[in-house]
């Protein structure tokens, strides 16, 4: 059983879910931050479960929301975390005409005057707080996809590009020292076991893609690698390979 919880941005997404359950199943605590009591609320009910988990109403957006959180963890007031898995926040547009771009615009930079991405305020806000901890089991990991390299869904494709580039960062950044850094490439749709029932075979269900992180938590060998999720047996098998040589 696993140590340390883990800090999931993005937690009330498909994949967040995905990244709570698994959590949950190697003994790991979840830190989830929500916008409010309602997302809260629909976490635990696609979870399964609120056992274990911890939510913290915050701006994710804003790279003072995160810090806040990890000034509370290290005032022993929040759970002390040992990973963070970074699942942001995605668009599905199809186009990029004036309203979504203005919507890719408002979550990949979450209205703050750095322009930031929602994935990189994260990795500015909690790499300092796992570097000083110094815990050698330590991991921050990045979920990336194909839309970037399809030029699919419009504005969550733009998004990609940047993101491709945040796990390029990580990986060199955090080569030496006691972080794992991967990104998770994932080619494949994923919904919530509710709605992947209705669909019939469609998409996969969190509750399946939880393995994945189930599996790259007990993969030390992987590193500085883009794990390559192009089919859902992928899921177990986690085909990676490094991405800087």
């Amino acid at each position: 059983m696993g140590s340390g919880a883990v800090l999931v941005i993005g937690a009330t997404g498909n994949i967040g879910v995905a990244v709570a359950i698994a959590a949950l199943k190697t003994g790991r605590q979840v830190i989830a931050p929500v916008r409010n009591s309602a997302s809260a609320a629909k976490l635990f009910e696609h979870a399964g479960t609120r056992d274990g988990i911890t939510t913290v109403e915050a701006d994710v957006t804003s790279e003072d929301g995160i810090r806040h959180i990890v000034e509370r963890v290290e005032a022993g007031k929040l759970p002390a975390f040992q990973h963070v898995y970074s699942s942001g926040i995605r668009c599905m547009e199809s186009h990029l005409d004036p309203e979504t771009r203005y919507f890719f615009f408002s979550i990949s930079h979450g209205h703050n005057s750095g322009g930031q991405l929602l994935d990189e305020v994260a990795y500015r806000a909690t790499i300092p707080y796992l570097l000083k901890q110094a815990d050698p089991d330590s991991t921050w990991t990045i979920v990336t996809g194909a839309a970037g390299e399809l030029g699919a869904a419009g504005a969550t494709a733009v998004a990609q590009g940047a993101l491709f580039t945040l796990a390029n960062v990580g990986c060199r950044e955090l080569a030496d020292t006691n972080v794992r850094f991967n990104e998770v490439h994932l080619s494949f749709r994923v919904d919530y076991d509710a709605v992947a029932k209705q669909k019939q075979g469609g998409s996969v269900p969190s509750s399946q893609l939880a393995a994945h992180y189930v599996n790259l938590l007990a993969r030390r060998d992987i590193s500085g690698s883009r794990i390559n999720l192009g089919k859902p047996e992928d899921i177990e098998k986690l085909p990676f390979t490094k991405k800087l040589g």
